[in-house]
């Protein structure tokens, strides 16, 4: 979402909750009066330049429609709002006549007249329509609401986005993030082939649907490569500074490598729970900065779970800075992603798992404590460097790469040391004490048996006579 987008969603939010509308004044308003000179009038917004995608002048932001208002213009009413984007609403509706629910993306109220927007909605809606694949959603109808914004009815899906997801599970285990991204380069491949790159791919426009199924979403800046015309302006940098890649940060021409690279750094965030530059988030310059001119740090610094060197390896050609570096085409990464997912369930001692689906991306709570604790055993980590990381899933800990990751931070670095140090001190002094301890038993017992062993002495000349008077 743009910045001026994301202003006028956030105002939309703050000063139209909840219904409120602008009515005509009620019988006990103030009466209204002239104003004087230079006294502003109540309830005006300060005035200043309106930047990109705000609405234009005299408009004010509307709230989102709530259950049960109709879309103007068209036969579905709403049942709720799905999310907002920079250029669009996303609601549930149900078609009146058909009873079906539908997802519809209409373009927002504030953008009402921009002919540049229009074209760009109603071109992905044209160009999900065409590409049939299990990986896109349906698109079902195409048309315009009563007051002239485009709209397209697309499949209802049940699910959650990828951001959402890693959100819940802090990391995905290794096999399960290779699955989910293989799906979503069968997609990329498609569109590829068709001529759209889709130029905004993230954990946010990943659904994962409740069957485990991966639907690629929101081709609202997709770039047509065989159009004849196109939306965007040359300069223009297009995308989310964290996922962009260096040739868009630098608003140079883009080819399906761009979405490449972005694939690269959701592999990398799957896995490690973090991006390589998420230090930099919310700082749009330096993240573009990073993604043009630094190196990205390997996934395994990051990592709260043994990474493959072969994935590593993967994830970094994928996230090259220069195009021409990385996998040339999404059919390639795939048939990598691919062999390395076999090579994970290749029967080997060191990386056999059982077999998992994408719905079950985290076990019961127990299970996945007793296969990490089986893990950090056989690692000889220390418990309680252990208990700072978050829990894995069942098959992160099943499926053990057959190699170690080569690059560790310092410190991370051989976590149990410090601890078999102390254990070792502490043994130490405990043998001390108990050696003490005995030395001091055996003198009492020795002590003991010479007193026991001496004779008694003779008794004295004045007890022998008071032993005598007493006799007589």
């Amino acid at each position: 979402m743009s910045g001026a987008s994301a202003e006028c969603s956030a105002a939309r939010t703050l000063l139209y909750p909840g219904g409120v509308s602008l009515g005509p004044r009620g019988p006990g308003a103030r009466p209204l009066r002239a104003l004087g000179e230079g006294e502003p009038s109540e309830g005006a917004w300060p005035l200043r330049a309106l930047g990109e995608g705000e609405p234009s002048e005299g408009a004010w932001p509307l709230r989102a429609l709530g259950e049960g208002e109709p879309l103007s213009g068209t036969p579905y009413v709403v049942l709720r709002l799905l999310g907002q984007g920079g250029m669009g609403e996303v609601y549930e509706v149900e078609h009146l006549a058909l009873g079906r629910r539908f997802a519809v993306k209409v373009l927002h109220r504030c953008h009402a007249g921009r002919s540049d927007l229009s074209a760009r909605l109603r071109a992905e809606a044209r160009s999900i329509a065409r590409l049939r694949h299990p990986g896109l959603p349906d698109v079902f109808d195409l048309g315009a609401t009563e007051d002239g914004r485009p709209y397209f009815a697309m499949e209802l899906l049940e699910g959650r986005d990828l951001r959402t997801e890693l959100a819940r599970l802090g990391v995905v285990a290794v096999p399960t993030a290779l699955d989910l991204v293989l799906q979503a380069l069968s997609a990329l491949s498609l569109a590829h082939a068709a001529g759209i790159v889709h130029r905004d791919l993230k954990l946010e426009n990943l659904f994962l649907c409740d069957d485990g199924t991966l639907k690629v979403l929101d081709f609202g800046v997709a770039k047509l490569l065989h159009a004849s015309a196109s939306l965007t302006a040359p300069d223009a940098v297009i995308g989310t500074p964290r996922t962009m890649a260096p040739e868009q940060c630098a608003a140079q021409p883009i080819d399906p490598r761009a979405d490449i690279y972005a694939m690269g750094l959701v592999l990398y965030e799957l896995v490690a729970g973090r991006g390589p530059f998420d230090e930099l988030r919310g700082r749009g310059d330096a993240l573009r900065f990073a993604h043009c001119e630094r190196e990205p740090p390997p996934p395994s610094r990051f990592a709260p779970q043994p990474i493959p060197a072969a994935l590593e390896q993967l994830i970094l050609r994928a996230i090259a800075k220069a195009p021409e570096h990385r996998f040339q085409t999404a059919a390639d990464m795939e048939a990598a992603v691919r062999r390395l997912h076999g090579r994970l369930h290749d029967g080997s001692p060191s990386s056999a798992a059982p077999a998992f689906s994408a719905t079950a991306l985290t076990p019961t709570a127990s299970d996945a404590v007793a296969a990490c604790a089986a893990v950090r055993a056989r690692s000889g980590e220390a418990p309680a460097a252990a208990q700072r990381r978050p829990q894995l899933a069942v098959s992160a800990c099943a499926a053990r790469p057959s190699r170690r990751p080569r690059a560790r931070s310092p410190r991370r670095a051989h976590p149990a040391r410090p601890v078999a140090r102390a254990a070792s001190r502490a043994s130490a002094l405990a043998v001390c004490a108990l050696a003490v301890a005995s030395a001091a038993l055996g003198l009492t017992l020795a002590q003991r048996w010479i007193a026991a062993s001496e004779p008694p002495a003779p008794p004295s000349a004045h007890a022998a006579a008071q032993a005598r008077s007493a006799v007589r």
